[in-house]
């Protein structure tokens, strides 16, 4: 791999526009950045609906917030700057003409169709092998040159967030004698949710093993989380608030139970134990490797199956396989190793 035309930038930006998942997941290029660079800026370019997760970030110099009405203005601003290095995960229609135009004269990303010659440094997407997101985004910074860690996404709250996330939990009814299990319902996809059943199923047996199951309340979830609350009565039900209120709840508790979706992510980054319940897509590249924090679960039937399209029936079906039972073990499993 050549070497960058730059070998120490002046100053860097990293790129994730949207899904908070992958926000959360890019964090983890940022102590590398660091340890590399510790006199150089920083700065990170995020999508509106994301930027409050980076909020209070000690390690990003300067937050940008896309203008999505107006991307020229985001375009020249960055240009602005002067960026030696732009390192660019999304690798997308539009992220990488705002490579191009920034005149950053190293712009790693991915070798994506069409957009792959904006980039003075790829890396090959097709063919490669299943990895941890967070790790295959650090070969972006690797092709630099760049010493990376073991891949760890990072999150920030300010002490009084947690204190409000936890009295909000305590407002609702969510006890402090027991732990307590964050349940969130949706995945953004249909084909990737467990089903409502399954999760009252497992907040009833939870609740008869002494721990509270507490399930925040996505925007478009108010039907099922009724059901859901139907089903199982024991179910302390929070309207999930602004994503930064979101956060500090969810830091109160003491595991998250989700299908693969952006809550998970954010779990992880905040230092809460998770299982997360796998169908269409193998866990190798959305749920860190030997992380003890970490329980990824998927249908047994499942082994040996790469991605299943979403649009196949047998991908809803690959979620209803995984039993409430099995949930419940890894739950207790998990409980014990982090609460000893």
């Amino acid at each position: 791999m050549k070497a960058p035309a730059v070998v120490h930038p002046r100053r860097v930006l990293v790129v994730q526009l949207r899904r908070l998942g992958d926000v959360a997941l890019t964090t983890a290029l940022l102590e590398d950045l660091r340890r590399a660079f510790p006199r150089t800026p920083v700065d990170f370019l995020v999508g509106d609906r994301a930027a409050p997760l980076l909020e209070h970030h000690p390690l990003i110099d300067g937050l940008i917030v896309y203008d999505r009405a107006h991307p020229t203005r985001t375009w020249r601003l960055v240009r602005s700057r002067r960026y030696d290095w732009i390192i660019d995960p999304q690798s997308s229609p539009r992220t990488a003409p705002l490579a191009l135009v920034s005149r950053a004269p190293v712009r790693a990303g991915f070798g994506v169709r069409g957009w792959w010659w904006v980039y003075t440094h790829r890396l090959p997407r097709a063919g490669r092998a299943f990895e941890y997101v967070a790790r295959e985004r650090q070969r972006l910074l690797e092709m630099l040159g760049v010493p990376v860690g073991p891949p760890r996404s990072r999150l920030v709250l300010t002490d009084g967030e947690r204190v409000a996330g936890r009295e909000r939990l305590l407002a609702n009814g969510a006890g402090i004698d027991r732990p307590l299990a964050a349940l969130v319902l949706s995945a953004g996809e249909p084909a990737k949710e467990w089903p409502v059943e399954s999760f009252a199923a497992l907040a009833r047996a939870l609740h008869t093993d002494g721990v509270q199951p507490v399930l925040f309340e996505m925007p478009g979830d108010a039907e099922k989380a009724m059901r859901a609350q139907e089903i199982s009565p024991a179910i302390v039900r929070i309207a999930v608030p602004a994503l930064r209120d979101f956060m500090g709840s969810l830091a109160a508790c003491d595991v998250l139970i989700s299908a693969d979706t952006g809550p998970a992510h954010i779990a992880t980054a905040l230092g809460v134990p998770r299982v997360t319940i796998f169908g269409p897509e193998p866990p190798a590249a959305w749920a860190p490797a030997n992380d003890p924090t970490v329980i990824a679960l998927r249908a047994q039937s499942a082994r040996g199956l790469g991605i299943v399209p979403k649009s196949d029936p047998r991908a809803s079906m690959l979620m209803a396989e995984v039993e409430p039972a099995r949930v419940r073990a890894a739950v207790r499993d998990l409980l014990a190793r982090t609460r000893s």
